[in-house]
C-alpha cells in the first residue's frame, strides 16, 4: 500500500499491517484505513507521543478519517498472545501483511488469530448463559413497564450473544459496529439477525422468545450440545471454582 512507504523506509521497523474494515470485503465510503506499524521496542521509547499516532482528515461531505498510522512496540504485540481481550486476537484473522522483512508477523499472527478449542469451550458456556439471562431479566422488564432497563438489558445480551455466536463458528468476538457484518460471513443466518433486531426495535415476550428459539435451533442444526441441561451449566458457573473463574474471566459484568 502505497500509504505504509514512509514507514517503510524508518529504522527500526519490524512489520506495518492493515486492521479494520480496510482488510474486509465490507468496507465502505465512510471507512477509513487502520495501518499498524510496529517498531522494536528501544526505538519506539524514542518516538514522540504525538508521532505515535498520526491520521489524516478527509473533509468531505462526509467528514471522515481517510486513514491513521498507530504505532506500538513489538513487545506489546507478541504479549497480545495471552490476553483475554477480543480486540487483541480478533483482527488478526484477518489482518493484511504490508511490510514483514524477516517474517516476525508472519510468524505471529496465525498465533493471535487463533482461538483455542479450551477457550471456545469455556467461552461458549458463559456467553449462552449470559444471553439466557439477559432475555429472561428483560421479560421482566417489560412486564414491568420500564423500557430503559429492558433496552439496557437487550443491549448487554445482545452483546453476549454477538460472543456467543462468534465462539460456535470458532471464532474470537468482532468488534461490534461491524459484529453483524461478520457473522454472517462467519455463516450465522439471518433468522438470527431477523429475530434480535426485531426485539431490539420492538420488544415483546414474543420475540423474546422467538430468538431464544431460533438461537437453540441453530446451535443444534451445528451439532452443539452444551446449551442442553441448563440447570448443570447453572450450577457449573455459580458453583464450581471453574465457573466461577470462567465468568470473571469472559463474562461482561
Amino acid at each position: 500500500m502505497e500509504l505504509a512507504k514512509t514507514y517503510v523506509r524508518r529504522a527500526g521497523v519490524v512489520g506495518i499491517y492493515l486492521v479494520g474494515s480496510g482488510s474486509r470485503p465490507f468496507r465502505d465510503r465512510i471507512s477509513d484505513y487502520d495501518i499498524e506499524v510496529v517498531l522494536d521496542d528501544a526505538v519506539y521509547e524514542r518516538i514522540p507521543v504525538e508521532e505515535r499516532h498520526v491520521f489524516a482528515i478527509e473533509e468531505g461531505p462526509p467528514r471522515r478519517v481517510d486513514h491513521e498510522f498507530y504505532l506500538r512496540p513489538w513487545s506489546e504485540l507478541v504479549a497480545m498472545e495471552n490476553s483475554t481481550l477480543d480486540l487483541d486476537h480478533y483482527p488478526f484473522q484477518h489482518a493484511v501483511v504490508l511490510h514483514d522483512p524477516e517474517a516476525r508477523l508472519a510468524d505471529l499472527f496465525p498465533r493471535l488469530a487463533a482461538l483455542p478449542a479450551e477457550v471456545r469451550e469455556t467461552r461458549l458456556k458463559v456467553h449462552y448463559l449470559e444471553t439466557v439471562f439477559a432475555l429472561g431479566r428483560a421479560a421482566k422488564c417489560i412486564d414491568r413497564g420500564n423500557d430503559l432497563s429492558t433496552r439496557l438489558v437487550l443491549g448487554e445480551g445482545s452483546v453476549a450473544l454477538v460472543k456467543l455466536l462468534a465462539a460456535a463458528c470458532g471464532s474470537w468476538a468482532p468488534t461490534r459496529h461491524w459484529a453483524a457484518e461478520e457473522l454472517r460471513l462467519l455463516g450465522v443466518p439471518e433468522e438470527i439477525f431477523i429475530h434480535a433486531s426485531g426485539l431490539l426495535t420492538c420488544p415483546s415476550p414474543e420475540r423474546i422468545r422467538g430468538l431464544r428459539d431460533a438461537v437453540h435451533g441453530w446451535l443444534d442444526g451445528e451439532g452443539m450440545t452444551f446449551h442442553h441441561d441448563q440447570m448443570a451449566l447453572i450450577r457449573w458457573l455459580f458453583l464450581t471454582p471453574e465457573g466461577k473463574g470462567a465468568f470473571r474471566t469472559w463474562g461482561a459484568r
